[in-house]
């Protein structure tokens, strides 16, 4: 399975939108196989979004993302977690670890109800992705 990350100074990139940077990540069974950089620059999102399937990305742990890229990922059967923030080996051990979401992984006022166990996420397209006692799904 792999996943991505765009990046910017060792970061999560703010807004995916404007990142040229991406973390690539091939695991499996919680356990990292393979680590490298791809090129993320794109005039259009249509550009990004097959950037991202030529990757074979299944999982996009993202901040901040538009919605007509977030609907086009979404649409191209890539599962997206956006709304974090934080520096991108702390994110990625903390979703292959399985552990809850920390509060300070979530883009400040992107937060859905407080502590664990709750729905965290926007709902403006009908889904949302749950950070639950359990962790991530993987």
């Amino acid at each position: 399975m792999k996943l991505a990350i765009p990046v910017w100074n060792d970061c999560v990139s703010t807004v995916l939108d404007f990142s040229d940077c991406l973390l690539v990540v091939g695991f499996e069974s919680r356990t990292i196989n393979d680590r490298s950089m791809a090129n993320f620059a794109g005039n259009t999102i249509v550009e990004k979004v097959t950037r991202l399937r030529e990757l074979d990305i299944q999982v996009l742990l993202c901040g901040a993302v538009s919605r007509p890229l977030e609907r086009m990922i979404t649409a191209s059967g890539i599962n997206i977690i956006p709304f974090l923030r934080g520096r991108v080996d702390d994110v990625l051990n903390a979703y292959l670890s399985g552990r809850p979401l920390e509060p300070g992984f979530m883009l400040p006022g992107c937060r859905r109800g407080s502590g664990f166990g709750r729905s965290i996420g926007r709902r403006r397209h009908g889904y949302s992705y749950t950070n639950n006692r359990k962790g991530w799904n993987i």
